[in-house]
């Protein structure tokens, strides 16, 4: 047993099953992804074109919009390449399992997933484009979900979305985004050997090439990892001492939004500002002469 955590973390590390972990689980796929060659594997294999050198990858990047109040997110495994294309890989996953402390109900996760991914793009081309830059360097992006279910209920193995005309289907927007959802449980329906063993592997740890072999060693590897295993519980409390203080500061923004709104009506009403005051509790606005 590692030393030196507080009472909070090590309550919280004794709770988890390590050995149950598999590559699917968020912060498992956030280590093994961690590496150059895997990667690039993956990723020629899921969008189909030749990756020349992928040039980072930031496991667990954080983002933000530059409004305040926006909502802050992790991406999963952030890629950059060589020609400045970005890939967003993300491992979707409801039901236990889904993370290692909280469940997640599939049907709320498929409608939202493809909000999320909106989201996603948005945030990636922000980050792209510096201040003083110009629209035309944004780069290529895709935002690409590995869901251990089927996030459309028509049992493809790949959904492939770019935005494409209503009138002429085979017209693209051009705005350089594409949004991929693969289906580990139609992993048969591919005729693509490798991405089809990959799926398999996702979906029940069956080892069938080379790729998945190697998944499955570091996988291990990651579970008994103690430095590896401190850090997931120091995220997750990390992250909910996040959540907790957005939805805090939430209340507090509702809370005042609120009081705004009725002091709005009351002077609507007639009510002077000394009396609005008294009742919403804001600080008293001098009455402007008529």
């Amino acid at each position: 047993m590692p030393v030196g955590k507080t009472g909070a973390n090590l309550k919280n590390y004794e709770r988890i099953d390590w050995d149950s972990l598999t590559f699917a689980n968020n912060y498992v796929f956030l280590e093994v992804m961690n590496n150059k060659k895997r990667c690039q594997y993956l990723i020629e294999k899921i969008l189909h074109i030749p990756i020349k050198k992928i040039l980072q990858i930031v496991a667990e990047r954080r983002t933000s919009s530059p409004r305040i109040s926006s909502k802050s997110i992790r991406l999963d495994v952030y890629v950059e390449t060589l020609d400045g294309t970005v890939i967003d890989l993300e491992m979707q996953v409801t039901g236990k399992g889904s993370t290692i402390y909280r469940d997640k109900e599939e049907e709320k996760v498929e409608r939202w997933l493809p909000l999320r991914t909106r989201y996603y793009q948005s945030l990636i081309s922000m980050d792209m484009l510096r201040r003083g830059m110009d629209y035309t360097e944004l780069r290529k992006s895709y935002v690409v979900f590995i869901c251990t279910f089927d996030p459309y209920g028509k049992g493809l193995p790949v959904y492939h979305f770019t935005n494409r005309c209503r009138e002429d289907v085979y017209l693209e927007m051009g705005d350089l985004t594409e949004n991929i959802f693969l289906n580990a449980k139609a992993a048969d329906k591919t005729e693509d050997k490798e991405l089809s063993a990959f799926l398999r592997y996702v979906n029940s740890g069956q080892i069938q090439n080379e790729f998945t072999q190697e998944i499955d060693d570091e996988t291990k590897r990651v579970r008994r990892d103690t430095d590896w295993r401190e850090r997931v519980v120091t995220w997750e409390m990390d992250l909910r001492v996040l959540k907790k203080e957005a939805r805090e500061e939430g209340k507090q923004e509702g809370m005042a939004l609120a009081k705004e709104e009725i002091a709005e009506a009351l002077r609507k009403k007639g009510m002077s500002e000394a009396e609005i005051a008294e009742v919403t509790g804001l600080p008293e606005k001098k009455e402007t002469l008529k």
